[in-house]
């Protein structure tokens, strides 16, 4: 385990690295929450944006069709072919959708959404869940997340990350730290409140957790810039453990770009500070224009003063003046106002690709759903595909460390964990060093570019043109958790279509006796058997029956022949003409008899 010593030195050096980075970021972050201040004159405050948050739209939007789509995860079989493989391949993925499911990942895969397309990194931890004996989730901050140096976009394991985070005195002391923060700061009047830094660094070894500060008179007071000062930082080790697993338990996806992280609307913050600048300019000459400029002209030859004044044409008093004139001057805002905030406002939509869409509307040119339907595939289908792709590829990587957790703390161990949702949800037990023969697997989106309303309309139209077979279909299909399930079922019901088909056609035929019928409606009616059950348990019984009285084996017999079936008619024999026909043939293939001469 690395001292604490390096831990605060490696935590200053990468604040400077990724200072310029959190930096845009924390700009990103202040126009999604609407909290960006527009200083402006005339204005004892700074302002609030006024103009429609174009970044929390497309964020949002964007995030929501890229996470739309649950993926799917395939482990290969060891033996294609051989059941018993092929069934433990199934298996493993079903419990790794189990996990998924019981982690409630797809729900965090929509905030992992927001921070990859609005930060450009998605950073993620694997870890051990002993209450649920299952692997867990855990989504970090970007603004808390630091990196190793080496990791590029398309790269999502870092060699080891370090996250920077503040937790109050009274939060430690909750959790047991209490004696650590004492000897840390040095006292034990700390209030509360107090904001104390920590310092999680997690590499393949081991996880330590520091607590960090300086030994001053009111170490709660200082800033956080303090921290990059010359300052001299000390911390303590809180808790440290090892990883399991043998690798670095930290995933971090980041977007494809040139060389760094970056938001897909890192560029549009500029046009979104002017534009809100140039609306609340115009909101007061527009103010202005009502409550207008009043100025004393004084008299010629007199000296114009206020008696009582001047006052401002909001309060609603009145001015009082001697020796001159109040007169009122309008200002009008500039006639380019309003051009420029909506060029600025499509600047915007074009460098950072939200569609009118996106917001309820319609361009002015779109005429048809067809066009509508193309502009926006245009502009949204290649980032979503991307956004996509990436999550796959962290997911399986995030996948084989929960594996590697889950055989070093079950092994052998049987766990019966529940995969899908309301009457289909099934069981699925497994035993992780017998299920995970391998922890090469992959996860991949059915479509990738498409969100969930796209996927289910192109499947259909792909298995309606007989280019796609349902089982393929089934498999793409986000919501089949088990397309052999719902194969199995699909073929079930269809049988017992048949088969109530069949009992309907026999009993108005009249083959099947209206007292067994009567039987097998009642216990169908009565939701005590399905029809399959109820057929056998009245056929069974009806065998039972042969055995009494004459009377008793007669109708049983007609039950049973009703309800299993007639017995196959014997093949009937050769009809009076077919053997008169016979006869004449054997008699023309005799040899005939040499007639006598005269």
């Amino acid at each position: 385990m690395k001292p604490v010593e390096q831990v605060i030195a490696l935590y200053k050096q990468r604040v400077n690295f990724y200072g310029p980075l959190h930096s845009k970021m924390r700009m990103v972050q202040q126009a999604y929450n609407g909290q960006m201040a527009i200083p402006l004159p005339d204005m004892e405050e700074n302002a609030m944006p006024s103009v429609p948050n174009l970044l929390a739209s497309g964020v949002d939007q964007m995030s929501g069709r890229i996470t739309s789509v649950i993926p799917a995860v395939s482990f290969s079989s060891v033996k294609p072919g051989v059941r018993r493989y092929d069934r433990i391949a199934q298996s493993a993925g079903r419990a790794v959708t189990g996990w998924w499911q019981l982690d409630q990942v797809p729900m965090k895969m929509k905030q992992r959404g927001r921070h990859l397309i609005a930060y450009g990194m998605s950073p993620v931890i694997v870890r051990w869940d002993q209450r649920k004996n299952a692997p867990t989730w855990q989504v970090r901050h970007p603004l808390e997340t630091y990196p190793s140096t080496d990791i590029m976009p398309g790269n999502v394991t870092p060699t080891d990350c370090l996250f920077a985070y503040r937790r109050s005195a009274g939060w430690l002391r909750s959790m047991g730290y209490g004696d650590s923060l004492v000897a840390l700061m040095g006292r034990t009047d700390i209030p509360q409140d107090a904001s104390i830094l920590l310092m999680e660094y997690i590499d393949a070894d081991s996880t330590q957790l520091i607590a960090a500060g300086y030994r001053t008179a009111e170490p709660w007071t200082m800033p956080m810039e303090m921290e990059l000062t010359g300052s001299t930082m000390r911390g303590i080790q809180l808790e440290a453990y090892p990883n399991l697993a043998d690798r670095c338990p930290v995933v971090v996806p980041m977007r494809v770009t040139l060389d760094t992280a970056t938001g897909q609307f890192d560029n549009m913050i500029g046009m979104y500070y002017q534009q809100a600048k140039l609306m609340a300019l115009e909101i007061i000459a527009v103010e202005k224009g009502i409550f207008p400029d009043t100025y004393l002209v004084s008299r010629p030859g007199e000296i114009g003063r206020f008696l009582d004044g001047p006052h401002d044409g909001r309060t609603g008093m009145v001015n009082i003046v001697a020796g001159g004139d109040i007169r009122e001057v309008q200002s009008q805002p500039g006639y380019l106002t309003n051009p420029t905030i909506d060029r600025l406002e499509r600047n915007q939509r074009v460098t950072a690709g939200i569609p009118a869409e996106f917001g309820g509307e319609s361009s002015t040119n779109i005429r048809t759903g067809r066009r509508g339907d193309a502009v926006l595939s245009a502009v949204i289908d290649f980032p979503v595909a991307e956004a996509q792709e990436t999550f796959a590829f962290s997911l399986q990587m995030e996948n084989q460390v929960a594996i590697d957790l889950a055989k070093k703390w079950d092994g052998d161990v049987q766990r019966t964990i529940y995969v899908g949702t309301g009457n289909a949800m099934q069981p699925v037990t497994y035993v992780p060093n017998e299920t995970f023969i391998t922890a090469q697997h992959v996860v991949s989106y059915p479509a990738a570019g498409s969100d969930v309303n796209s996927l289910i309309v192109g499947i259909g139209q792909r298995v309606g043109l007989g280019i796609m077979s349902k089982q393929t279909a089934a498999t793409l299909d986000p919501y089949i958790d088990n397309p052999e399930v719902e194969h199995d079922r699909i073929i079930a019901e269809g049988l017992e279509q048949a088969l109530v088909a069949s009992i309907q056609q026999q009993a108005a035929s009249g083959q099947i006796p209206p007292l067994v019928l009567s039987k097998v409606m009642k216990l169908v009616k009565d939701d005590r058997m399905e029809i399959a059950d109820a057929l056998t348990k009245v056929t069974e019984e009806a065998a039972k029956q042969t055995q009494g009285p004459p009377v008793e084996q007669a109708a049983a017999q007609g039950a049973m022949q009703g309800l299993a079936g007639a017995p196959p008619e014997a093949i009937p024999g050769p009809s009076q003409s077919q053997t008169n026909l016979l006869s004449l043939l054997s008699t023309l293939r005799r040899p005939q008899t040499a007639m006598g001469g005269a």
